[in-house]
């Protein structure tokens, strides 16, 4: 509504509003001095406002959600300048007090009520070059102003889209999430050296109410209750607190000390999914007979790994999926280097970058997925055979 305002703001407005409430030239100092008063808060809250808008969409967990929406932090973050607007842009210029409102209407707000925002105004015929300096020096401040506020906002609303983006996808969502795991369990790093070196104080803490009184931790409630897919990193985006992923943390560590460390690595990559973990294993234990019999410079073919990890689904990481595949791949005699991210991210651009080369890739992605289906069927053939 102030951002629709102050696009719509001209000289006109202004000169019919003075006119209207028949400011003195006093009065229109004191209002030029609070607005340069203004304009100088939000200037320095501008700085607060954009470091805090390149870092809180690749945050998982804030403080600030848990009781207000984003849209409210981010006016608060301009709190000295979006404050005192109403006072020093509407309230001047009000013509009507509320004591004198008709009975019977509805109670108008202050924007409302003055007659700087009206729509229905006359223009001046003269302009602004017929009026004192004083006014003109208001005119500018208020511009000033406005244009500050114009990017500030704007700056608001980018970071309210990219929220918006950012919890319409599970896959970014998850990232994140990951991410802030994997900070928790830096921070927490003593507590899990103590759980892996003394086990009595490993049982307390499974005994905590941290841990185990599901109504103290409704977040760590709902993350035992969907640990396999998406929708739990989608729902707790930006409605969790970092005390929240801590719990998580903790609980993750003591839920993988009890079993496999590769099965504790392959939920925390693919999901708790363990019929399409099987098949997972099962690809990577024969994965070179899905290559070509020579690979270039020794390594796994970009594209063709690109293609396997597509087909294994939400993935939580490329570089949690490359380090697990590294490990079982090699574990089950892997003859190939395996690549790094770098690769597989331009692998995922390659059809993109060479559309030359689009029937190509095509090509692989079909052999790929076929083998692969293949492949699944003769293991399945054979356990049902033993």
């Amino acid at each position: 509504m102030i951002l629709e305002f102050i696009l719509g703001f001209d000289v006109q407005r202004l000169l019919y509003a003075i006119n209207g409430k028949e400011l003195r030239e006093d009065d229109i100092v004191c209002l030029t001095v609070d607005i340069s008063d203004y304009f100088n808060k939000l200037l320095r809250q501008k700085q607060y406002l954009f470091k805090f808008g390149k870092t809180f969409n690749n945050e998982y967990a804030t403080l600030d959600n848990k009781c207000y929406g984003t849209s409210l932090k981010l006016s608060r973050r301009m709190r000295s300048g979006m404050t005192g607007i109403k006072e020093a842009i509407f309230k001047p210029f009000v013509k009507v007090s509320r004591k004198r409102l008709p009975d019977g209407k509805p109670n108008p707000t202050i924007m409302e009520r003055s007659l700087i925002s009206t729509e229905n105004y006359c223009a001046d015929l003269y302009g602004l070059s017929s009026y004192p300096e004083c006014v003109k020096n208001l005119f500018r401040v208020m511009l000033q102003f406005y244009d500050l506020l114009d990017v500030c906002i704007t700056e608001s609303k980018r970071v309210l889209a990219e929220e918006k983006e950012v919890k319409g996808s599970e896959r970014l969502c998850m990232e994140r999430f990951v991410k802030a795991c994997e900070k928790s369990r830096k921070n927490q790093l003593h507590i899990i050296e103590a759980m892996e070196n003394e086990p009595e104080f490993k049982d307390s803490l499974k005994r905590s109410m941290h841990l185990s009184d599901d109504s103290m931790n409704p977040v760590l409630k709902a993350y035992k209750k969907d640990l396999k897919s998406g929708s739990f990193a989608r729902t707790f985006f930006h409605n969790c607190s970092p005390s929240d992923i801590g719990k998580i943390t903790l609980y993750r560590v003591w839920s993988e000390s009890e079993q496999d460390p590769m099965m504790a690595l392959a939920h925390a990559v693919f999901g708790h999914d363990d019929e399409k973990i099987a098949q997972i294993n099962c690809i990577i234990s024969h994965f070179d007979n899905l290559l070509p019999k020579v690979c270039k410079r020794s390594k796994i073919p970009a594209y063709h790994l690109y293609v396997f990890m597509e087909w294994c689904g939400n993935v939580t990481s490329i570089d949690s999926f490359l380090d697990y595949f590294q490990k079982y791949y090699l574990n089950h005699g892997g003859k190939w280097k395996v690549i790094g991210k770098s690769s597989i991210t331009g692998a995922k651009n390659r059809p993109l970058k060479e559309p030359d080369k689009t029937s190509e890739f095509n090509v692989i992605r079909s052999e790929m997925l076929m083998s692969i289906k293949e492949l699944l069927n003769r293991e399945s053939e054979e356990n049902q055979l033993n």
